[in-house]
């Protein structure tokens, strides 16, 4: 079975998506993003991203930890 999901807030999103992927009977198929505003060269980069992780090359991250990461090397 698929389900479509509209996500209103986009700062829910990774969220959402973060909760969703814990289940291991839960398999995202597909993401969209409605908002055009987000660059043609930010969206090729997540794209490839997307690519590398449904081939099994990485996973996902947590945001929060991603953020640490560069906080803790900021000046």
């Amino acid at each position: 079975m698929e389900l479509t999901v509209n996500i209103k807030e986009q700062s829910k999103i990774a969220a959402f998506l973060n909760l969703i992927k814990e289940f291991d009977y839960i398999e995202i198929v597909n993401v969209k993003e409605t908002i055009q505003e987000i660059p043609a060269e930010h969206k090729d980069l997540l794209d490839k991203r997307i690519e590398r992780i449904e081939k099994g090359e990485t996973t996902f991250r947590k945001w929060d930890l991603i953020k640490k990461k560069y906080e803790d090397k900021a000046i």
